[in-house]
């Protein structure tokens, strides 16, 4: 049964803004995948890459969730650095800017044309050392700046993290300000290792409050070799900088929704960045989630976004689109294992549809992580917030 939210919250009026196999003489075998991996029992299916540009119906998604046919559109840069991963995106003016982690150090950050939103330059990075990961761009349009909230590893950097934020002028992207935001206090944070990351931070209008919701904790992935958060929380605060009080004592829980697999953890959480999926006075909103599976049929973890639904102002969440957009297990795809961060935004050329940037990784062990894009119907938001 879930843990009971120990919070309460007196809801108010008006919306909430995203400024957002069996082997031989019947003897078990275990497989070793082309990642290296061993006990998968599931063979693949082979993945071919689409050549020409345009949207496509995704693999391993909702009906109506397309691929970009040139996915991925932002690769891995050299064997040393092999992850591009937890990109985070805000329009500004006509020009979409993506900030990016790489494998071991700095935040990345890109720019398209708001015309052209597949097609990235990277620019100079914006958080530069070790450790620093999971970004999410919050846009302050009033002070004409982005505030970047990240998760910073404290040393040995792989055994702990707290949250920071910097904030830059739009236009001149120098990252000044650094403050603390968040650090691992409540037991259920210090589970595995003593880590805060993920976060997602809009304003509540309903509450008057800047809220954040974050991932806390790690369990390891022993098939990949990774390690991924594994619980959810809930801040508050009065101002975007801080400081920020937990609204809930302990994990918010997810139902499953997956027939025949465990949920293992949970990624990060976001609001879909569109008025129709903004928290208002009945309570309800749309938001999606990425969640680590465990398939005990085939003795793999995954990573699958799942677009939620919530009915008491964003303290529970439900599935309501389980496999919104999900790896494909097809060998050679460069999401065939995990789905892992991501963002969303309004189609630039279409008002109908929005986008979603995530990263997502091509296998198990040794496998590298890149990032693409998928778009989706606005239609699928408003029939999630109707959801009975």
């Amino acid at each position: 049964p879930s843990r009971a939210v120990k919070a309460a919250a007196a809801m108010g009026c008006g919306s909430s803004s995203a400024k957002y196999q069996e082997g031989q003489n019947g003897q078990s075998q275990k497989k070793t995948n082309y990642r290296g991996e061993e006990n998968h029992q599931k063979p693949r299916r082979q993945y071919s890459q689409g050549l020409e540009d345009g949207w496509v119906q995704a693999q391993a998604a909702a009906k109506g969730v397309d691929d970009w046919a040139k996915n991925p559109i932002i690769q891995p840069p050299s064997i040393l650095n092999w992850i591009v991963g937890d990109p985070t995106v805000q329009r500004i003016g006509d020009e979409i800017h993506m900030w990016t982690n790489g494998a071991l150090a700095n935040i990345q950050h890109y720019v398209a044309d708001a015309k052209d939103p597949t097609n990235f330059k990277q620019l100079n990075d914006s958080i530069q050392g070790f450790g620093t990961v999971r970004p999410y761009a919050y846009l302050d349009e009033a002070n004409n700046k982005v505030i970047l909230f990240y998760e910073k590893y404290e040393f040995p950097y792989i055994f702990a993290s707290k949250m920071m934020a910097a904030e830059a002028e739009i236009g001149k992207w120098e990252f000044t300000n650094y403050t603390k935001i968040l650090e691992s206090e409540l037991t259920w944070e210090k589970f595995g290792e003593k880590r805060v990351g993920n976060p997602f931070v809009f304003y509540n209008k309903v509450k008057g409050k800047y809220w954040l919701y974050y991932s806390a904790s790690m369990i390891k992935l022993t098939d990949a070799d990774v390690d991924e958060p594994m619980n959810l929380g809930l801040a508050e605060a009065d101002n975007v900088m801080g400081p920020y009080t937990r609204v809930v004592t302990e994990p918010l829980e997810i139902p499953s929704g997956f027939p025949g697999l465990f949920i293992k953890g949970h990624g990060s959480l976001k609001m879909v960045k569109s008025p129709e999926a903004d928290l208002t006075c009945d309570g309800v909103g749309v938001a999606v989630c990425n969640r680590l599976t465990f398939n005990p049929a085939t003795n793999q973890t995954g990573s699958t976004l799942s677009m939620l639904r919530t009915t008491d102002g964003g303290l529970s969440w439900q599935p309501v689109v389980t496999q919104f957009i999900g790896p494909t297990l097809q060998e050679g795809s460069w999401k065939e294992a995990f789905v892992y961060g991501f963002d969303t935004l309004m189609d630039p050329n279409d008002a109908s549809s929005m986008l979603i940037y995530y990263n997502a990784r091509n296998g198990w062990k040794d496998a590298t992580e890149q990032v693409g894009v998928s778009r989706f119907p606005l239609d699928m938001v408003l029939k999630a917030r109707e959801a009975c």
